[in-house]
């Protein structure tokens, strides 16, 4: 049945959307020739001419990537019409989607790509004066209108007009919907400070603290699609990098970008990207040990784990593993002299200049194989001189032996020092190969995890005893005895084999970091190395920093201590996620043990039900009430709903306990499927998702003290869920949430 539109520009926008799948069609199959032409031309250079295949797998790609995106805007074309008059100008009326359209034949843009300068005004701007900043310079005028679509399939189903009021009764309309199972690009809703991230210039690096609920990963994935768009003279996909915090996640981010039209960007977690860079050179790595056996530990235990982990991720010890490597390089010429027989191969003079000064740039296994060819060549040299100079000096005798009387004995003696002659130049010959192996044994064995061990003894050592680096350097030392090291080595040992290994560059020219709060300082300076200064987006919230104990804590960690201030630090305040009633609970938690110039988030005023709090005395009556709990949101509409337990023995208590009918399955961060539905889930793990509704169980005193990183767990857990929150405790509920 067609839809009926109450709005008096109805039949004029039917008429244009009709017309505009019109111009996609005949766009498509102009593509779709295009790109069959560059398919015939990629076949020929694959088959005849490879010096043209890279240039013919780019226009390729181009080119189906542009008929791609063409099949994508067909279905929804563009989601609003904004009107513009500029100074001294006539009206200009605009129609802006995800996917730019451009009529090929006269090469006018009938549909705005959402990224283009003059999308700004839908973004930023309300009706009347208004300015963008185009290449040539801000333009000013008015905006006379902005209009709302709602296509699905190719079909109009609504119009709007907008103005203040009705921007936010939309917005709130779309936060207000039941999610799916994956995030969601937020093109038709990006807020003036969302658009200010996405949109920042690309050579500064900008650090987003974002509230939870603020659209930060969102944020940052439309920020990768914007600079593809923007600097797509500079930038290609393979030229982006995100690093998000396990696979899972990656899985659960996965659709974004390939809505907005952009497909091949990087994306890998921070250990898989090192792994995958150093290959072998990298040790076997211990597993992480979880929030919650870190949080359950003594006092004493936790603090000694959170100074062993504090210096390993530290640019203090970066610094001072990078001085004990260049002291390191000083002792690895061998002593002495290399000559083989008389000749002089290399003086240790010569040696430590040709290591140390004129191959200083390379690694060291690459000098050590350029020392190897050197030696190679020279000891060959120095054999043909041998050699050359027995020859020599057997005619010169053979000369004196032929001034002798002609008989046997002058026979004999020339027979035989021709003989001589022939067994030593064998001899000279057969010594170049195991004299080059054994000269070559002089050099220290290049193996990464034994130069990383010298070094921590070397700080067991040299540190004073009792002090960080000292209980820093025996646990090291320790952890390694297995031939292991643990997650917080991997950056160090990445320093190390850089030092010692050649790799191949990473051509990385942007990256984004998410959840940014769980990494070192050092891990990203590493990054930074690693990317030869490429630009990062860094989003994060420290007060989500559930891995605090080896993570960041303040943020001028990042802006003094790598970029020196050359990095921006912008904040996003307002959450998208949460409803008022359940943002205001979990400020409660926030509150008792705030962060570093934390600001509160302030939630889009979008109402819904309070949170529930149920009492337990049994862990059967709390199975009972979360069974009843998720049957009824089910029932409502919901697809996706975590119920949260802290511990990992806890949750396999509670799914034994609950009805199978359910079909609860465990959210396991480690998987690459992210499935939604109804998912059991440790605390720590739900960070970064959301769910249409939310139970945390046993919200008890024992279970989350009143302690700044149980704060922080259980304010990640609170600030998950889009419409529905309930808290069960046993007995009495925890100080953090009264």
């Amino acid at each position: 049945m067609p839809i009926t539109i109450n709005h008096p520009a109805a039949q004029e926008e039917l008429l244009h959307l009709d017309e505009t799948k019109r111009v996609i069609e005949q766009e498509q199959a102009l593509s779709e020739g295009r790109r069959l032409r560059a398919l015939d031309e990629l076949a020929y250079a694959q088959a005849f001419d490879p010096d043209i295949l890279p240039a013919r797998e780019m226009i390729y790609s181009l080119a189906e990537h542009q008929h791609h995106n063409l099949g994508l805007a067909l279905g929804k074309p563009y989601f609003t019409r904004i009107d513009f008059t500029e100074e001294q100008g006539d009206r200009q009326v605009y129609y802006i989607g995800k996917y730019g359209v451009l009529k090929s034949n006269s090469l006018e843009i009938h549909v705005v790509d959402w990224r283009s300068p003059i999308a700004n005004l839908y973004y930023s701007g309300q009706i009347g004066p208004m300015q963008y900043t185009a290449p040539d310079g801000a333009v000013r005028g008015e905006l006379t209108l902005k209009r709302q679509f709602g296509i699905e399939r190719g079909e109009l189903q609504t119009i709007f007009d907008t103005d203040v009021v009705s921007q936010d009764a939309y917005l709130q309309s779309v936060l207000g919907a039941m999610t799916g199972d994956r995030l969601r690009e937020i093109v038709t809703t990006i807020q003036a400070e969302q658009n200010f991230v996405i949109r920042y210039p690309l050579g500064q690096t900008l650090v987003v603290q974002g509230v939870a609920g603020s659209g930060k990963t969102t944020i940052a994935l439309h920020r990768i699609a914007y600079l593809l768009y923007a600097f797509e003279d500079r930038l290609m996909p393979e030229h982006m990098l995100i690093l998000a915090p396990n696979p899972l996640f990656l899985n659960f981010i996965a659709g974004v970008l390939p809505d907005l039209g952009v497909e091949r960007v990087w994306q890998t977690t921070f250990q898989r990207l090192i792994a995958g860079h150093l290959k072998s050179a990298l040790p076997p790595v211990s597993p992480a040990r979880p929030p919650e056996e870190i949080l359950n530990l003594p006092n004493e235990e936790r603090e000694r784990i959170a100074v062993i982990a504090g210096v390993k991720g530290s640019i203090e010890t970066g610094a001072r593993l990078n001085a004990w490597l260049d002291e390191y390089e000083l002792r690895f010429p061998p002593k002495g002299d290399i000559s083989f027989g008389p000749v002089s191969i290399f003086t240790n003079e010569q040696l430590r200049k040709f290591l140390l000064v004129d191959e200083k740039p390379f690694p060291l296994n690459r000098r050590v194989s350029e020392i190897h060819k050197e030696i190679k060549r020279r000891v060959k040299e120095a054999s043909a001189s041998v050699c050359q100079w027995l020859i020599e000096e057997t005619d010169r005798r053979a000369e004196r032996l032929r001034q002798l009387p002609d008989g046997e004995i002058k026979r004999e003696k020339l027979t035989r020092l021709y003989q001589s002659r022939e067994e030593r130049i064998q001899q000279a010959k057969d010594q170049v190969r195991p004299f080059i192996e054994e000269t070559m044994k002089r050099f220290p064995k290049l193996n990464a995890l034994d130069v990383y061990r010298e070094f921590w003894n070397d700080m067991s050592i040299q540190a004073q005893e009792g002090s960080p680096l000292a209980l820093t350097a025996d646990e090291a030392l320790t952890a390694m005895e297995n031939g292991k090291i643990e997650p917080e080595d991997v950056a160090l040992m990445a320093m190390v084999t850089l030092r010692l290994v050649e790799l191949k560059r990473l051509d990385i020219r942007h990256i984004v970091i998410d959840e940014a709060q769980d990494f070192s300082p050092l891990e990203v300076q590493l990054l930074q190395e690693l990317s030869h200064n490429a630009s990062m987006t860094i989003v994060g919230d420290l007060m989500q920093g559930v891995r605090a104990w080896r993570g960041l804590n303040d943020w001028r960690e990042l802006t003094e201590g790598i970029f020196h201030e050359k990095a921006v630090v912008h904040h996003l305040v307002t959450s998208y996620r949460n409803t008022v009633e359940i943002m205001n609970t979990a400020l409660t938690v926030a509150g008792k043990h705030p962060t570093p110039g934390q600001q509160d988030a302030k939630p889009v005023l979008r109402h819904g039900p309070e949170p529930e709090f149920f009492q337990f005395t049994q862990a059967n009556e709390q199975a009972e009430r979360i069974g009843m709990l998720a049957a009824d949101w089910l029932g409502e509409g919901m697809t996706t709903i975590a119920i949260v337990a802290r511990t990992k023995k806890q949750l396999k208590d509670l799914a034994k306990r609950l009805p199978p009918e359910l079909g609860a399955t465990e959210l396991n961060v480690d998987q690459a499927e992210y499935v939604g539905g109804v998912l059991l889930a440790q605390a720590a793990d739900v960070k970064g998702f959301e769910f249409d509704g939310v139970i945390v169980a046993d919200v008890g005193e024992e279970q989350y003290p009143d302690r700044a990183l149980d704060a922080r767990l259980l304010y990640v857990c609170l600030t998950r869920p889009l419409h529905r929150l309930a808290v069960l405790y046993r007995e009495r509920i925890t100080a953090l949430l009264m």
